[in-house]
């Protein structure tokens, strides 16, 4: 198969790589404005640089399309690909109107084509794990859940200030532009309950994009809260439910025991560990076998847009 993607960027990079490492995937054909991008990947076997955009919507050999370009560009792309054929696998925000969202999902319904939003996490088996543990009745009395990204990134080595400047506040991309919504598409899958309540943000190193957010949620009962930050120290990415008789924690930076599951009246615990297959390759190759078996109904565009309904909401708040 031949794929083509928009955009090699920070993000753009890790997509075309990882395709290399894909026996399914012949060709890889790229576009970026900066031409200069070619050298990184000059020693890719299957990656083949383009000049134009539509050299490769149009050429009728790519039958998928991966979409990593700057945020104000995806509906725009993507509704473009799609029209000529094109499988589209974007990466987030696919659109920013739930309206829009709607509009791409009926275009690849009628033209039998995937369309698929870039929420590698809910690929990992730690959280399917969550989802099992919170079917299954063991959490009779949730009191608190608290989700977290921080990234550290000022501090850690090949990322500091620089890169979040040249980067994310060059494209005009917020913290929660960048990631609710992979963070948001878990919540959703694991509390599909939730009512936005509130949200503060925080713009400690540049004054019209923030860099940190908390926003709150409440699940049936029980407060939901969810951290973004680039800045704050302690890098970290997980989960921790509190209910009247366990506590269940999910560090997604861990490489053994992931998954930690509380008994508070019994005062042990039980720790399960799970392979640590890199999640972009897992959805990546899911998009593949999507393509390949027509999985069409697999791919819900509604769960995008009930993200974006809560992203728009979210944007609106001061």
């Amino acid at each position: 198969m031949k794929i083509g993607v928009l955009g090699a960027g920070w993000w753009g990079k890790n997509i075309i790589n990882t395709f290399e490492h894909i026996p399914e995937i012949e060709e890889v054909h790229y576009f970026d404005p900066d031409s200069k991008v070619q050298e990184k990947f000059i020693l890719n076997k299957k990656s083949i640089f383009h000049t134009s955009i539509d050299s490769i919507i149009y050429n009728i050999d790519i039958q998928g399309l991966c979409i990593a370009t700057p945020p104000s560009n995806h509906f725009e792309l993507t509704e473009k690909a799609l029209l000529s054929g094109k499988h589209v696998f974007v990466e987030k925000p696919p659109a920013f109107k739930a309206t829009d969202i709607k509009k791409l999902g009926e275009i690849a319904d009628a033209k039998r084509l995937v369309y698929m939003l870039d929420a590698l996490f809910l690929f990992l088996e730690p959280i399917k794990k969550l989802k099992e543990i919170l079917t299954s009745g063991l959490l009779q009395d949730i009191r608190y859940v608290e989700m977290y990204r921080i990234g550290d990134e000022l501090r850690r080595e090949g990322a500091g200030l620089e890169r979040i400047q040249k980067t994310m506040f060059h494209n005009h991309t917020d913290v929660i532009e960048d990631l609710f919504f992979h963070d948001a598409g878990i919540l959703l899958s694991l509390l599909p309950n939730l009512k936005y309540k509130e949200i503060k943000k925080e713009y400690f190193y540049n004054s019209t994009l923030c860099d940190t957010a908390r926003i709150e949620f409440i699940s049936n009962s029980f407060p939901v809260i969810l951290t973004l930050s680039w800045v704050l120290t302690g890098r970290k990415r997980g989960l921790s439910i509190y209910d009247k008789n366990y506590i269940v924690e999910y560090n997604g930076l861990e490489s053994e025991n992931q998954i930690i599951i509380h008994d508070l009246k019994k005062n042990n615990k039980e720790e399960l560990t799970f392979s640590n297959r890199p999640p972009l390759q897992s959805i990546l190759e899911f998009f593949i076998r999507a393509i390949q078996n027509l999985e069409i109904n697999h791919i819900n565009y509604n769960f995008m847009g009930t993200i974006i309904n809560y992203w728009e909401e979210i944007r609106n708040a001061n």
